[in-house]
């Protein structure tokens, strides 16, 4: 295993935090608010309506911890080359799914 158990269960919990936070933006954003915290998100997949960018978001962490908890070799890897993204990068960014050469593939 690459990552450690105890690292991996932190992950985990940052994970789960992340989709909690996505489906909170998502119903206020469906119910016709305009929470401060959309626009990092938008910046990231211009041109998007706020709540596919939401859903996009929510399918990405819903992935990552479909490996997780599948105990799948692929988590924490990038999704094209399949480089380690690191335990430091997954610390700041655990639903990452793509290494710095391909963050915009």
């Amino acid at each position: 295993m690459r990552i450690d158990p105890t690292t991996l269960a932190k992950l985990r919990r940052d994970l789960m935090e992340r989709g909690r936070t996505l489906s909170i933006l998502l119903s206020e954003v469906l119910a016709g608010k305009k929470p401060p915290q959309l626009a990092a998100l938008l910046a990231e997949k211009p041109g998007a309506r706020p709540e596919e960018v939401l859903r996009w978001a929510l399918d990405q962490v819903e992935s990552r911890r479909k490996l997780i908890d599948a105990d799948d070799d692929r988590y924490g890897r990038c999704d094209v080359c399949g480089v380690d993204l690191g335990e430091a990068a997954l610390g700041e960014m655990p639903w990452a799914d793509r290494c710095q050469a391909h963050a915009n593939a």
